[in-house]
């Protein structure tokens, strides 16, 4: 059956291995094909002894080859990283030795001999060296097993004599249950490696073996010093982590009460508090408005808490007596919210009061202004108060007035032309166009004046002056209006409807003169059509139809 250990629950939280150092223990009892190795697998009893001390064991019963190279591995990794002041090795099972090498070999292993050994077993030259690591001490302790099986060609089953080992490590090698004790023995402070040797015949001793330096020293409290590593380790990460790892590993230890307070610091953290909270941005975005309604800019509203906002928050927790972390827990939530909800009344109060300051003193001034109706008041309304309560009746009185002056000008303008017309002058039509030079009628009276007038009579010996071409529009429109046909009645209907406007056609004749054209082309500019001077369709339905009649009217 296959076993791997791994030894102290500090391990499994990256904490450091305890000032024992690290160890590493094998024992191979029972083989796929060869011969059982008798006794082999007391050697795991050695694993709670070297725990007790602090050491980090790693270990493993019935393992192949490369199993045994992977705890091999891991206990480099674990001397390495912690720079382990001791390390212990205890490899107990088959061992084979040639003259290149030494093997403690695995439970797969076969009789296949010296050219497999290396595939087979695990090198002791190279577990020596990864135990030099240590930076005081290490030994291997070596159980080779009886009754010894055949290993191939090239392989002997035994240990060699004496090995090659690198400076600081010690071998003692010797029975499965006298290593198991010379090991307790060693762990005991103050004991010497040599000591050890010495008092017991079935142990052999080779290596760094000083007589007067002990394995472990006197008064070696592996506890209290790993307590001291790992909390140092702690404190290092200043995490939550970290320091629950250390509870888990010293939940009684010299620093836990340290640690819970740490903990207690990090766990109440200001920010971890906030954050637990798992405010939605819309929860963000009313603790923002909250904020900049009580006057704190958190240059935004967009529901992040940026440095505008945490500085914001600072601000209201300093002005409130609290700590200025810059964070919010839920009871500093609900009382900001109460604060803003209060000013927001208050607010809305002094909006209600400002607005109704400001409609009273629309009002009052409406009564002395406006409310009389005259132009002057109106406009003085209007200036004042353009989107005022009463601006819209302001400016349709405004209308109002405005086109009653229209009418009363438009009144002063026709019968300046009927007196002028009633006259019949150059004089009279001379005083229309002094008196009303943008007058409706100056048209009319510039032609009447050309018609009282005699006409400059041409030099006898100078010809007739060629005719002024007509344009393509007015030889256009002449076409279009001799292609109504009209008939003497419809121009009589015509110059009848241009009298009535308040224009001057001519005789009433039914023939259309130059005033006639004059009396057309101004009508035409009343009705928004092109002023040709010439009847169209248009113009024509306009003057005969009902259009005529509400137009006048």
């Amino acid at each position: 059956m296959r076993k791997v250990f791994a030894g102290l629950v500090m391990a499994c939280f990256g904490l450091p291995v305890q000032a024992g150092g690290v160890a590493l223990v094998l024992g191979n009892q029972s083989y796929d094909t060869l011969t059982e190795a008798s006794e082999a697998s007391q050697v795991m009893q050695t694993v709670s002894a070297l725990e007790e001390m602090g050491f980090l064991v790693l270990a493993g019963e019935g393992l192949s080859a490369e199993e045994m190279r992977a705890q091999l591995a891991g206990s480099f990794e674990q001397i390495q990283r912690e720079e382990s002041e001791r390390v212990v090795i205890v490899l107990s099972g088959h061992f084979a030795r040639s003259g290149s090498g030494t093997w403690l070999m695995g439970t797969d292993s076969s009789r296949a001999g010296l050219a497999l050994a290396d595939g087979q077993g695990l090198r002791l030259d190279l577990v020596a060296e990864i135990a030099a690591f240590a930076s005081e001490s290490a030994v291997l302790w070596l159980a080779p097993a009886g009754d010894p099986p055949d290993l191939g060609p090239g392989l002997i089953s035994e240990l060699p004599e004496a090995f090659d080992l690198p400076e600081g490590v010690a071998v003692l090698r010797g029975p499965a249950a006298q290593v198991v004790q010379g090991v307790r023995a060693s762990l005991r402070p103050g004991t010497t490696l040599a000591s050890i040797a010495r008092a017991n015949r079935a142990l052999t001793g080779e290596g760094a073996l000083p007589e007067a330096v002990p394995f472990l020293p006197e008064g070696f409290t592996p506890g209290a010093r790993a307590d001291m590593r790992a909390w140092a380790l702690a404190q290092d990460a200043d995490t939550e982590a970290g320091y629950q790892a250390y509870l888990d590993a010293f939940p009684n230890g010299q620093n836990a009460q340290a640690a819970r307070t740490e903990l207690d610091r990090i766990r109440n953290a200001p920010d971890r508090i906030e954050a637990a909270l798992f405010l939605t941005r819309d929860e963000r975005r009313a603790i923002q408005r909250d904020l900049t309604v009580l006057g704190f800019d958190t240059r935004g509203i967009d529901g992040i808490f940026g440095p505008g906002t945490r500085g914001a928050i600072s601000g209201w927790q300093e002005l409130n007596g609290m700590g200025q972390t810059g964070y919010l827990d839920r009871d500093q939530i609900f009382t900001l919210a109460v604060q803003a909800a209060d000013r927001t009344a208050e607010i809305e109060a002094e909006e209600r009061a400002r607005r109704e300051a400001e409609e009273r003193a629309d009002r009052e001034f409406w009564a002395l202004t406006g409310a009389a109706g005259d132009e002057p008041g109106l406009r003085s309304y209007l200036e004042r108060y353009p989107q005022g309560i009463f601006a819209g009746l302001a400016r349709e009185r405004l209308a109002q007035i405005a086109t009653a002056q229209q009418a009363e000008q438009r009144n002063r303008d026709l019968a300046a032309w009927r007196r002028a017309r009633a006259l019949d002058t150059v004089a009279a039509y001379e005083a229309y166009l002094r008196d009303w030079p943008e007058g409706e009628f100056v048209e009319n009276a510039r032609a009447r004046i050309e018609q009282r007038r005699p006409a400059p009579q041409p030099p006898v010996a100078e010809p007739d002056p060629e005719p002024t071409p007509e344009s393509p529009a007015v030889a256009q429109a002449r076409a279009a209006e001799a292609a109504l046909g009209l008939s003497q009645p419809t121009r009589l209907l015509i110059e009848r409807r241009l009298e009535r406007l308040g224009l001057d056609p001519g005789p009433i004749d039914g023939v259309f003169d130059d005033q006639t054209r004059v009396a057309i082309r101004q009508a035409q500019t009343r009705f928004d059509l092109v002023p040709t001077g010439y009847v169209d369709q248009d113009f024509l339905t306009m003057m005969v139809s009902n259009l005529f009649r509400e137009f006048f009217n």
